[in-house]
């Protein structure tokens, strides 16, 4: 048989040769990092296995891998049908190889076409989502009347001293100790008759107009025992909801808490998407329901949950596939009067049907962890997770029914403002879970449950984000005045 002669001049086959061999193995290593990436985050989703795996280069390669297998599929056969191998590298047994390769390729790519469309699909709502919502019992209605804030708050930064305002931090140095007040200034309307959630000891924190105070950090400053800094930067007074927030420093330790008020459950409310697709951070959550402040949550859809309860805004979230009887990690329940729970997976019973069909009703189910507090509100020794070392941080706290926490803790990586722009890499180590549970037991609560961390980990008010703010993910907890 007489061996088919090349068209094609010799270095032109080998720059195609050269090409082919680069694409190719290019497509075969991002392959490989595209299902161990999927395999990692689906068989540890609740864990964190990968910090930082919210990289926009993961969606792309559904993309990118099978064009770059068609590129170098085609230059291979072009030159296989040229002859270019017939003379020199190709023996028959290599050639009908490489073309089971081809075919193995193709059938690849095939796989991955047909997944990335049923999941565009979904995100379009033309197919069946995986996620089943289910009501459960209504919220009850706490409070009379509930009246809309204003779009437009006025700001006001005040010109006397701010440490004289009831609740504020005196000023540096001060031998005073901050209490929290009990009784309501005599110049500051009480209203009446009070219902709601929260102590009426806190009736002087809410307002019948709604009111935002913006402080400078240096203004507003108490120095505590253990050399922390800490300022009051924020406050906000409207009828239904009271929010102080206070910044924390000591060396390159850096955090914030948010002291949260709340005289209806319904204040308290979770924004989230189950799509991928069409997650955002926390500026893009809190922006489309108008909240006073968000923190990020346990990004329950960040894989496909095996177990595990999901209750938001009194909906029950499952997947078909989803166990919720089953806990692989510790929970958390926000019921319908205010009170907030945490469970030990390991140690505690629980009874999923029972909370769903108990009396408070369950009104939110985080499913993250772990629980930082013991039951009598003193700090842990042992958690049920493997994230035990400094990381940014985020914290849901509880006091007592309408009275909550918010905390962030910033870590050694980068932070992003409101609109997203890099701020630089910051240089605090964060807290591993033993600083954490201490710092929750030194803040008072009663109950403290540690939420997504890392990259996720933000806190936003007042069109301000601190926190790293670097990812997209799947909710927050956020702060309304309904």
């Amino acid at each position: 048989m007489k061996e088919q002669s090349s068209r094609i001049p010799q270095k032109l086959q080998r720059v195609l040769h050269g090409i082919a061999s680069v694409v190719l193995n290019l497509a075969i290593v991002l392959s490989a990092v595209y299902i161990l990436y999927h395999i990692l985050d689906h068989f540890n989703p609740m864990l964190s296995f990968i910090e930082g795996t919210d990289l926009p280069i993961i969606p792309a390669l559904s993309t990118l891998i099978p064009v770059l297998f068609v590129i170098a599929v085609l230059l291979y056969d072009l030159l296989f049908l040229d002859g270019a191998f017939q003379k020199r590298r190709f023996s028959a047994g290599r050639l009908w190889l490489t073309i089971l390769i081809d075919f193995i390729l193709f059938a690849a790519i095939s796989v991955i076409i047909v997944v990335h469309s049923c999941n565009i699909l979904v995100r379009c709502g033309l197919a069946e989502s995986d996620w089943i919502e289910e009501s459960l019992a209504p919220v009850p209605t706490a409070v009379e009347t509930v009246v809309p804030a204003s779009e437009d708050p006025v700001v006001v930064v005040p010109t006397e001293n701010p440490s004289a305002l009831p609740d504020a931090t005196p000023a540096a140095g001060s031998s005073e100790t901050p209490q929290a007040a009990t009784t309501a200034p005599a110049d500051t309307p009480t209203p009446t008759p009070w219902t709601g959630l929260v102590s009426e000891a806190y009736a002087y924190k809410f307002s019948d107009e709604p009111e935002v105070q913006v402080f400078d950090r240096s203004n507003v400053v108490e120095t505590l025992p253990d050399g922390t800094v800490k300022s009051l930067i924020y406050r906000y007074s409207g009828k239904m909801t009271a929010i102080d927030i206070y910044h924390f420093s000591k060396g390159k330790e850096e955090y914030q808490v948010a002291d949260i008020y709340v005289r209806d459950i319904r204040c308290f409310v979770t924004a989230y998407e189950a799509d991928s697709g069409k997650q955002t951070n926390t500026p893009g959550y809190y922006d489309s329901i108008h909240a006073l402040v968000a923190i990020n949550g346990d990004n329950f859809a960040a894989g496909k949950l095996k177990d595990g309860l999901i209750v938001r805004n009194g909906q029950k979230m499952t997947r078909k596939s989803q166990n919720y009887h089953v806990f692989t990690a510790d929970p958390c329940f926000l019921f319908t009067d205010g009170t907030m729970k945490t469970f030990d997976y390991k140690k505690d019973k629980i009874d999923s049907d029972a909370l769903l069909s108990g009396s408070p009703a369950v009104y939110q189910a985080f499913y993250f962890g772990p629980s930082l507090l013991n039951a009598n509100g003193t700090k842990k020794d042992s958690f049920n997770s493997t994230l035990r070392s400094a990381n940014p941080r985020t914290v849901l706290g509880y006091y007592e029914p309408g009275h909550y926490a918010f905390v962030v803790v910033l870590g050694d990586r980068h932070t992003y403002d409101y609109n997203g722009k890099d701020c630089g890499k910051q240089s605090a180590a964060g807290m591993s879970l033993p600083e954490l549970s201490a710092l929750c037991e030194s803040l008072g609560m009663k109950a403290a449950y540690n939420l997504d961390g890392g990259g996720s980990s933000s806190m936003c008010w007042n069109k301000t984000v601190f926190g790293h703010n670097d990812r997209h993910h799947s909710d927050i907890l956020a702060i309304i005045e309904p």
